[in-house]
């Protein structure tokens, strides 16, 4: 049974401040709630401690460009986050203004609906990510999702309740995730949901522009041990509040042992993201280490 960690003092302030900023963020139409977070967040972020590690980041990973390219692209990359941040918690708005979201890869998605066979998706935090979820949920597949717990509990009980809708399995704490029930889960012919592109101090070292980063099997194991279609999933912000979804099947069942199956398989997903990272590098989370 999960700990269940009692709100402090702090918590209870932390909380109410958030409410408030959710509070105003949904009194407003969603293009200009989504507006005015990433224009805060454009304009304080270079207070953040986080920025330096952006931009030291974005120079190992583009060395060929200059410095006023690494400073517009960190400037973007803000910009982005308090959009994303906005939109997460408008996500009902969202659900309502479908029309928003573009699926560029339809037939991949029906294809899974109609094969009553269970599948896993991958994800990066690009565009924004809480809404590949919803083209899933319209087109008929029973998602369940693994998310990292906020460290407010308050927060995250709130966090948990505004997403819930997107996710008929329903929402997993990394931090107590029953790995045989997700398995049962894909067994049974529904979709599980992820994101791959995190450190991950004791996983599978893969190739990520120049270096090995420590990475997430999870997906893929769970793929290779049921056969099942392992879909790397990237959401791309295409004008203000709008979306480009596009889903990638991964190949799978390559020959050799589980752990060198798992290993190949997640090298291509880290492949198929260093890709969509290069197109639109200003969408991606820079400010986390992934060496």
């Amino acid at each position: 049974m999960a700990k269940t960690t009692t709100p402090t003092f702090q918590h209870r302030l932390e909380y109410a401040g958030f409410r408030l900023v959710a509070g105003l963020l949904n009194a407003l139409p969603i293009g200009a709630a989504s507006a005015l977070m990433g224009a805060c967040w454009q304009v304080l972020a270079r207070f953040n401690h986080r920025h330096a590690t952006v931009m030291k980041h974005l120079r190992e990973a583009f060395p060929e460009k200059n410095a006023a390219w690494i400073e517009k692209t960190t400037a973007l990359h803000w910009n982005n986050l308090g959009r994303t941040f906005a939109e997460g918690l408008c996500i009902a708005k969202l659900l309502k203004e479908s029309e928003r979201i573009e699926l560029q890869s339809q037939a991949l998605i029906d294809q899974l609906a109609q094969g009553h066979k269970g599948a896993v998706f991958v994800s990066l935090h690009m565009g924004n990510w809480e809404l590949l979820a919803i083209p899933a949920l319209q087109n008929g597949l029973s998602m369940a999702a693994i998310y990292q717990r906020a460290s407010n509990p308050l927060v995250d009980s709130y966090i948990r309740q505004v997403r819930q809708p997107l996710y008929p399995g329903g929402l997993h704490s990394k931090r107590t995730t029953s790995v045989n029930g997700l398995i049962n889960w894909v067994r049974d012919g529904d979709t599980v949901c992820m994101m791959g592109d995190l450190r991950q101090s004791n996983g599978v070292e893969v190739p990520f522009f120049s270096y090995m980063a420590p990475s997430t099997p999870f997906p893929a194991l769970i793929a290779e041990k049921l056969d099942v279609p392992l879909i790397a999933a990237c959401c791309r912000r295409t004008e203000g509040c709008r979306f480009s979804i596009q889903a990638v099947e991964i190949p799978t069942g390559e020959g050799g042992t589980l752990d060198e199956r798992v290993a190949t398989a997640t090298a291509r997903i880290h492949q198929q993201f260093e890709a969509w990272i290069k197109e639109t590098p200003e969408q991606w989370m820079w400010g986390h280490r992934r060496r």
